[in-house]
């Protein structure tokens, strides 16, 4: 049969070729005139003094004597390669705003010796790599403020304080930091203001201090050197489920099913609580330090454990027994009410830290009530990434939802609609964030079936790259805000079937696909699991004939497409896929080896059809640096196709348009369709792209899924694979490892 499932072909090293690389640089002469250029550094630098002089006395690092300021590169200009031009003058390159634009701080006798230099540079002309700076600017309360608290300003003048986090200057030293940290915390209550609660770190080190601040000292404060970001605090809030229908039968388990034997999924919510016949998936409830169970205990987080254990139960009700796909971790990290958003960070941190030997794979269905800024990630957002990287784990995070159906009466509005953007943390880069497509079309719904649904957030995500990263089918929602029956939009509670839309509703059943796939790769590897997950998904929008532009846009509103665990899982006679993982540094670039057979490559078909399709998903897992702004991604693999063409030459070969090759993202992913080929060792071709703090020699993980479709059928593509190969690509067999 066609779609009898069959295991994975594993790609070994032996058919990777290593390649050297020899990267260069090049430098550019701006030919500017030192005097003209040199004046303006040089009054740049005079309004840095004086506005450090005007601040001094009520500045948090004035006992240190230190001197943060803006540096900007010329347009085309890169830190990475001017870092050592700043470093030598004796400047500390403390945050990096994008590719140009740098906080810099140094003790005023180094500042004064610039000064110096750059005097010299404008009256005799040495010193010409200053021709490599542009500007130098005080760094001002203004620059601090995320775009979201300035227009939250503008909107409530009259509002007498205001919750916000503010980060501190990174790569300070750690007395100094210390000793800033508690002066500005003194200042802020000297002003009337309130902490709320201690300062608290993120996993990386970078210090956040959340207070209640009064509008009118506001700039007061802000302008203190200490500070370098500040955002409005995000809550958090919990919701309680709709009405519930109660169940006609006893829910039970099927009795074959080993729940020991399930993968596990932690759901970070308001507690899991459910009925009774079920209650054996969730072997484990935590309550995270200092959390209350909430009055409404599991409102939310029953609902979304139930999509994550049993995906769409609405094709089950009928059902003499449910079937579990993985047992739930109940982690209950979220108050009754609000909570805000430094709390709920370092409870998922405590989460994580506790069940991180047990589970891979944790869920969140929480989002920020208002959009991404998009130009430096989220706190959450990055916490999430630094747990990633930290514990080898992934998050299945909600891309968000609005309420703009209730003010549009058509979807395209509500898409061109800026608040219709992701929510905070949609935005952390290594979480896999879900949006919503509608599964079942509605009389009084704008969108229809296949359409992204009218609440689902959509992209781009933080600097501009593909978010949500997927879709799930979900439940619609009409304009009198009721949520219609259908298969897709039941969950459970406690006492009964609830009806309910959401992203809330569909990360969960993501995650759960995800928990699937995780049992069918290697040693449980989450990060091959996770480039299968994108690499199986379904499209949703017809792609033939459309722009890159279009492409681009359909991408940010389902992401890479509806998640389809079963492409995932398996091969097929027809459609097969090579699992690969490896490790790539700058030096050197690889050459992945798959394999076409003959009896693909000679098929006869009309002319202008295709007959074999690969899709190719290379996910990276790259360095993380909140510090560097839009340059907080360190590293990106360049993927591309090289196939044997009719005369058996290898050509590259990558689509014309194409879903996901975007550069300094974390997944490469694209597809490309082909008529006229020759059969035998195909390639994909790996090269990596490094950010400054990266060495050239630093190996950095990456995961790739190769899969070969035979469009017409010709037959026994699966079995003429291993035939010709004959045992270079051997079936992929799943190897558990039980911890307990």
């Amino acid at each position: 049969m066609s779609d009898e499932p069959k295991l994975h072909l594993w790609i070994p090293q032996e058919e990777v070729n290593k390649v050297p690389k020899t990267p260069t640089s090049r430098n550019k002469d701006y030919g500017l005139e030192p005097a003209v250029h040199g004046n303006k550094l040089s009054q740049g630098l005079r309004k840095i003094l004086e506005t450090f002089q005007r601040l001094k006395s009520n500045d948090s690092l004035c006992d240190e004597d230190i001197i943060a300021f803006k540096v900007e590169l010329q347009d085309g200009e890169d830190f990475s390669n001017r870092r050592k031009l700043i470093e030598d003058e004796g400047l500390k390159i403390n945050a990096v705003k994008d590719s140009h634009h740098a906080i810099v701080s140094t003790k005023r006798d180094i500042f004064n010796r610039l000064q110096t230099r750059i005097i010299r540079y404008r009256d005799y002309g040495t010193v010409k790599d200053f021709q490599y700076i542009n500007e130098f600017e005080p760094f001002r309360s203004v620059d601090k403020q995320s775009a979201s608290l300035v227009r939250y300003f503008h909107e409530n003048k009259n509002q007498i304080s205001v919750d916000v986090q503010m980060m501190l200057l990174p790569h300070l030293d750690e007395e100094v930091k210390n000793r800033a940290k508690k002066k500005l915390s003194e200042r802020i209550i000297s002003k009337n203001g309130s902490l709320q609660g201690d300062p608290f770190e993120l996993t990386d080190g970078t210090t956040i201090i959340r207070a209640m601040v009064p509008m009118n000292s506001f700039n007061e404060i802000a302008d203190d050197q200490a500070i370098y970001r500040i955002e409005q605090t995000v809550f958090f809030s919990q919701y309680a489920s709709s009405k519930s229908l109660p169940f006609e039968k006893k829910l039970e388990i099927d009795p074959n099913i080993k729940i020991e034997d399930l993968p596990n999924v932690v759901i970070l919510d308001d507690g899991v609580d459910l009925p009774n016949g079920l209650s054996s998936i969730v072997p484990v409830h935590w309550r995270a330090a200092g959390c209350q169970r909430p009055s409404f205990f599991g409102s939310h987080g029953t609902p979304v454990a139930s999509r994550a254990a049993f995906e769409n139960l609405g094709f089950h009700i009928s059902d003499s027994y449910l079937t579990p796909r993985a047992k739930i971790i109940d982690a209950n990290i979220i108050d009754e009410g609000e909570t805000a958003s430094n709390i709920v960070i370092q409870r998922i941190r405590e989460a994580v830290e506790t069940f991180a030997p047990v589970a891979k794979i944790f869920n969140f269905s929480y989002n920020a009530k208002r959009p991404i800024d998009g130009d430096e990630i989220s706190f959450l957002g990055c916490e999430l990434d630094l747990l990633t990287k930290k514990y080898e784990v992934r998050f299945v995070v909600s891309a968000g939802n609005h309420k703009l159906v209730f003010t549009e009466n058509d979807l395209q509005d509500i898409l061109d609609d800026d608040d219709s953007r992701i929510a905070e943390p949609a935005d952390a880069m290594l979480a896999i964030a879900v949006g919503a497509a509608v599964g079942y079309a509605h009389d009084g719904s704008v969108s229809g079936k296949n359409d992204i649904a009218p609440y689902s957030r959509r992209g781009p995500g933080f600097c501009g790259f593909y978010k949500p990263d997927l879709v799930a089918y979900g439940a619609t929602q009409l304009k009198n805000g009721m949520t219609p029956s259908d298969p897709y939009a039941l969950c459970l509670s406690h006492i009964g079937y609830c009806t309910l839309s959401g992203t809330s509703f569909t990360a969960p059943t993501v995650a759960g696909d995800l928990a699937q796939i995780l049992m069918t790769v290697p040693n449980e590897d989450i990060g091959l699991a996770q480039a299968l997950l994108y690499n199986g998904v379904t499209s949703l929008f017809e792609k033939n004939g459309i722009s890159q532009e279009e492409v681009n846009y359909a991408g940010n509103i389902y992401g890479r497409g509806l998640s389809t665990p079963r492409n995932s899982m398996y091969s097929s006679e027809n459609r097969v896929s090579f699992l690969h993982i490896g490790t790539l540094n700058r030096l050197t670039k690889n050459r992945v080896k798959f394999h076409i057979p003959t009896v693909l490559a000679d098929a006869k078909i009309k002319r202008g059809e295709a007959k074999a399709r690969v899709t190719v998903t290379c996910i990276v897992q790259p360095p993380i640096d909140r510090t560097k702004g839009s340059e907080y991604s360190g590293a990106y693999i360049r993927t591309s196709i090289h196939r044997l063409n009719s005369n058996g030459k290898n050509v590259t070969d990558n689509p014309r348009v194409a879903d996901n090759r975007n550069k300094w993202d974390s997944c490469y992913h694209f597809s490309n369709t082909f008529s006229s080929f020759s059969a035998g060792s195909w390639e994909i071709w790996l090269e990596l792209f490094t950010r400054w703090g990266v060495a050239d020699d630093d190996e950095i993980p990456y995961s790739l899924v190769i899969t070969v479709e035979d469009l017409i059928q010709a037959g026994n593509l699966y079995t003429e694979i291993v035939r010709e190969t004959a045992g270079r690509f051997t079936p992929v067999q799943p190897v558990r490892v039980t911890v307990r």
